[in-house]
């Protein structure tokens, strides 16, 4: 049985989706479409392997996972093709650890592939070309495992003296505790900022989507209900759950606790709508469009990672909408039916393959890509130019810090021992505390500025700066002065973090806060923001404004991505003279 009306819902989470992906900085919780897709596969499975229990009293597992398999692989296959020979043609950077990449998509285990790398739409140096197959994984996993528990429990209702009635029950309350355990888990570990990959990509917070359509396809199945005016019913959830698009975002509590929540009710409106008019005429477009959907999903995010790298974003997307749109036709047209064992029909022209030449061109495509993606991840380095800069960059760090604890050791020897002889440093001392942003220049940094001890970590967040000012505190190293350039990793609500910073300085220490750029969200960034909160509260901290300048210049970060300005001298000249106006302006004020 087809319901009409979803197909709208379908083109319009795809395209929430879509927007997300290719302008993250309009739409920044576009993602919310994936909440839109999976209560919408909840509800079609349960729906369906509802019918065949009520009509069958069993589900035919065989028939199902072939049905399933037919319908999801071949496209992943032709993509997976595709792209591993269009890798060739881009930046190695882009093809690094490829080869696990490939296999965590074939295999759709790509959302754990995502967690155990840290990755996710937002954060990466470079785009994962297979990122988006997470999303496919977690649909694949829902599928294998959802009919073998409803066929569990509909067993486990046979003894009854209403079969019908019990499995009913028993599925809508399975389902309705299972959205709540999930959802739970969810809104838990972001209370309690947990690791983010985990409850973007992982099974076990996503899958209460899919329950949650489940448990409505069990409330269709089982009670009726008014119907629910479907213009007024779409329109208005669609339009919410646009508002939500802008107005949250990857990083933000509320979307995890709130958004998805919301996201899943209003789909499901939508939904009974959809169900309770059998009536509703679809405009030609959407039903165009509607098959294409899954191609099109599947092929737009590698088009348009190897069509940035190699264009401007003008360009860039202009050519994913030429190239996505051929693959796509390809793909629906001549792939897929030659996977299916179907008639090639492409109007003018109509080809009937033999079983052999059908064989032989599925293995060729599946040899084609293995050796690709091994060929690949061999030509490749083991890490991407950036990482391998900061990975550089912290090792001469360690080693510079070795050798300055070294000459600090030699000094307190040397006044041990000459008592009447002590070395004096007239100097003012800065510390400064950094995230990678601050490895490529830091011995820029400690060669132009006297007295300036620069230490930086790759991914450091903001929150852990009043420990790491505690360290130091107690090894006696914390200077007169204390620069904080961190904030592009902060996680916690961050005028809360400054505080604590506050807290954890010593008397008399005056604080240099720099405000963080980061091109991936609006500015002013919502660090930059506290930072001038904090600066304009206590007269003892200065503001240093990298994120105004860094708006003005644009060009310090051309070819980087957009957070990090390594080798660009221009940019290291423009920080070392906002850093020494910063440091000069601290030094005459009153310490804490």
């Amino acid at each position: 049985m087809r319901i009409k009306g979803l197909d709208y819902l379908r083109v319009y989470g795809i395209s929430i989706i879509l927007i997300y992906h290719i302008f993250k900085e309009i739409l920044p919780a576009g993602f919310l479409g994936v909440n839109i897709m999976f209560v919408l596969s909840g509800f079609l499975v349960s729906f369906h392997l509802l019918d065949e229990v009520y009509r069958d009293e069993k589900i035919d597992l065989v028939a199902y996972y072939k049905k399933r398999f037919i319908r999801i692989f071949p496209g992943v296959l032709f993509m997976i093709f595709v792209v591993s020979l269009m890798a060739f043609a881009i930046n190695k950077d882009f093809t690094v650890n490829f080869f696990d990449q490939f296999i965590a998509s074939l295999s759709f285990t790509s959302n754990y592939y995502e967690i155990l790398s840290g990755g996710s739409y937002e954060s990466q140096f470079v785009k994962h070309l297979f990122l988006h197959t997470w999303f496919l994984a977690i649909e694949v996993h829902f599928y294998l495992l959802w009919p073998i528990l409803t066929n569990f429990i509909y067993k486990m209702s046979k003894g009854s003296k209403n079969v019908k009635k019990t499995f009913s029950n028993r599925f809508f309350l399975t389902s309705l505790i299972l959205y709540i355990l999930s959802l739970g888990l969810t809104i838990g570990m972001t209370a309690l900022d947990k690791n983010r990959s985990f409850v973007y990509f992982s099974d076990f917070t996503r899958l209460s989507s899919f329950f949650m359509g489940a448990f409505v396809a069990c409330f269709v199945k089982r009670f009726g209900y008014r119907k629910i005016p479907y213009k007024e019913a779409s329109i208005g959830a669609g339009v919410i759950i646009l508002i939500m698009s802008f107005a949250l975002s990857y990083d933000m509590k509320v979307t995890y606790i709130l958004g998805f929540f919301l996201t899943d009710l209003l789909t499901i409106i939508a939904i009974l709508a959809a169900v309770s008019n059998e009536d509703i005429e679809e405009v030609r477009p959407i039903k165009k469009i509607a098959p294409y959907t899954y191609s099109i999903y599947l092929l737009h995010w590698p088009v348009f990672v190897i069509m940035e790298s190699a264009f401007n974003k003008p360009t860039a997307l202009l050519m994913t909408i030429i190239v996505t749109g051929i693959l796509v036709m390809i793909n629906y047209h001549i792939f897929e039916p030659v996977f299916k064992g179907e008639e090639i029909d492409l109007r003018i022209l109509k080809i009937d393959l033999s079983t052999r030449a059908r064989i032989i061109s599925l293995v060729s495509v599946m040899v084609i890509s293995f050796v690709s993606a091994i060929g690949l991840s061999y030509a490749s380095d083991d890490m991407v130019s950036l990482e391998k800069q900061i990975w550089i960059s912290s090792l001469k760090q360690d080693l510079g810090q070795i050798d300055k604890d070294k000459k600090e050791i030699d000094k307190q020897i040397y006044e041990e021992e000459n008592p009447d002889e002590i070395i004096k440093d007239k100097e003012v001392t800065t510390t400064i505390l950094g995230d990678s942003v601050l490895l490529g220049n830091r011995e820029y940094i400690e060669e132009k500025i006297p007295g300036t001890s620069v230490d930086a970590e790759g991914s450091r967040l903001l929150e852990k700066a009043p420990d790491i000012i505690e360290e130091y505190k107690k090894e006696g190293k914390l200077g007169e002065i204390v620069v904080l350039s961190l904030g592009t990793n902060a996680v916690e609500e961050p005028v809360e973090s400054l505080e604590r910073v506050i807290k954890a300085l010593p008397e008399k220490t005056k604080l240099v806060l720099v405000s963080c750029y980061d091109s991936r969200y609006d500015q002013p960034h919502r660090v930059s923001k506290a930072m001038k909160k904090i600066a304009d509260k206590y007269k003892f901290v200065t503001y240093m404004p990298w994120e105004e300048e860094a708006m003005k210049h644009p060009e310090y970060y051309e070819g980087t991505d957009g957070v990090h300005f390594y080798g660009i001298t221009e940019a290291y000249e423009a920080y070392n003279k906002l850093l020494q106006k910063a440091i000069l302006e601290a030094s005459k004020k009153e310490g804490k």
